[in-house]
């Protein structure tokens, strides 16, 4: 095989991000499922010789995703700005894809589907959340004012991004998106929601997948909570199965007005449609850190729940990528997907990628030199320091007991004890210290007997 051929495929991208803390107030269940030993070794599965094409990207050679169907919803305010860098990377992964958004359209040689087309004129016509729906229709995506529009955006606040009318209308997609997606796709057994600025680690959801039985009623993702609600977090993406699918849509049709009124005085729809489920039986796995709300930039590298460790976690899926994210971080998955199935000195290695995994491949190349433009979110700012240059702010922190990191502006010096990648910005400099950086990577300590995978655990 020519792999030379396949390195050539592999992107590269500056690396940066934002993160979303999701934490319950209530205990997690005590049921857990699906350990394995850690002396096991996964191996990544790939299609028989004859059948891969070394000219295509290496996620394309596995096998074991024929029944899954990775679901994208989007909008109109956003499709531009968010869905081209997933067509030229994550969907050329993704054996099967639909993309529901709020207008009907062909992007980029892509069929769009309107989710909401099938919503009752009634609701459409009253509802003050469609109002943005209304105009787009009549007038299309090109016809939408330039304070409709968004691209990157990182903040939301506890009640979501109310003062953007893409996502007030957000909320009324997740319910008619089941429907859609079984007139669809009817037969497929496993349906991967996700967002634009979610990434979804592709070679270890397919080897996930196949320890699960797709003939149960399952719903996986990373747990939330509002109030007594409980339910998997949209942008953080979440796993149906076929069934699953089924009874939450006939929940909604078997009477649309009531869960058009839940939708209208609530703000979420992803707890919507965990109300919907629940209303069937069906609860939520909880599915939290392989299911990740943060991105490698910028998140809590030391969070845990109660046994469940982020470090020794598998990773499947992160979130708030920026464009840019999403292909640099797709190329480092080619490339560890290269590494596995090229010659067969690599092949003995376990084919799972753990949450330390990203941070010791993906995050400690970024972090070895002092990088300009860049912040990694240094909070302590030192006082009457606007004087101090980077090399000066480094010195201070290496002589600062418990110093990783600092950063370099107009205003001054500032340092870190955690250690954080960050993410471009302009008129700052970031760094790390080598000894500083040896000592906070030393307080993880091992993961024996926690790294494979789990199916969850199961809600109470």
């Amino acid at each position: 095989m020519r792999y030379n051929a396949r390195l050539g495929l592999l992107v590269t991208a500056l690396v940066a991000a934002a993160l979303i803390g999701l934490h319950l107030n209530i205990s997690p269940p005590t049921i857990r499922t699906g350990w394995r030993p850690w002396s096991q070794r996964a191996v990544l599965p790939t299609k028989p010789s004859a059948e891969i094409d070394v000219e295509a990207p290496p996620c394309q050679w596995l096998a074991g995703a024929e029944n899954v169907v990775v679901v994208m919803r989007t909008g109109a305010t956003e499709i531009k700005a968010k869905l081209p860098v997933h067509l030229n990377t994550t969907f050329q992964c993704y054996p099967d894809t639909l993309i529901f958004s709020d207008y009907a359209e062909v992007f980029e040689g892509h069929q769009v589907h309107d989710v909401l087309a099938k919503v009752s004129n009634e609701v459409v016509e009253t509802q003050g959340d469609f109002k943005h729906y209304r105009r787009l229709q009549k007038l299309g995506r090109v016809g939408l004012a330039q304070d409709e529009l968004h691209a990157e955006s990182l903040e939301s606040g506890p009640v979501g991004k109310n003062d953007n009318p893409g996502w007030r209308l957000d909320k009324w997609k997740f319910l008619p998106m089941m429907t859609r997606t079984l007139e669809l796709r009817p037969d497929k057994e496993w349906f991967i929601f996700i967002e634009p600025d979610t990434y979804v680690v592709w070679s270890n959801m397919v080897q996930w997948l196949q320890t699960l039985d797709p003939q149960k009623d399952s719903y996986y993702g990373s747990e939330v909570q509002i109030g007594t609600d409980v339910f998997a977090h949209g942008g953080s993406a979440f796993v149906m199965s076929n069934s699953a699918i089924r009874k939450a849509a006939a929940a909604y049709e078997a009477d649309p007005d009531f869960w058009h009124a839940r939708t209208a005085e609530h703000w979420a729809g992803d707890c919507i449609l965990g109300k919907a489920l629940k209303t069937t039986g069906i609860g939520l796995v909880w599915s939290w850190p392989m299911f990740q709300g943060g991105n490698p930039a910028d998140m809590d590298w030391k969070e845990r729940k109660d046994e469940r460790r982020l470090w020794c976690s598998p990773a499947l899926s992160y979130h708030h990528f920026e464009a840019y994210e999403v292909a640099s971080m797709w190329g480092f998955e080619q490339q560890h997907i290269l590494r596995l199935t090229g010659p067969r000195l690599h092949r003995s290695k376990d084919s799972i990628l753990h949450h330390h995994d990203l941070f010791e491949r993906y995050v400690v190349p970024n972090i070895s030199t002092t990088r300009p433009n860049w912040t990694n979110m240094s909070p302590d700012l030192v006082p009457a320091s606007s004087h101090m240059g980077v090399e000066e702010c480094r010195t201070h922190c290496e002589n600062l007991p418990g110093c990783v990191q600092f950063s370099s502006s107009v205003f001054g010096c500032s340092t870190g004890a955690e250690l954080k990648m960050g993410r471009p910005a302009g008129g700052v400099s970031a760094g790390w210290t080598g000894g500083g950086v040896a000592r906070w990577r030393k307080g993880f300590g091992g993961c024996n007997g926690v790294g494979w995978w789990t199916s969850g655990w199961a809600q109470s």
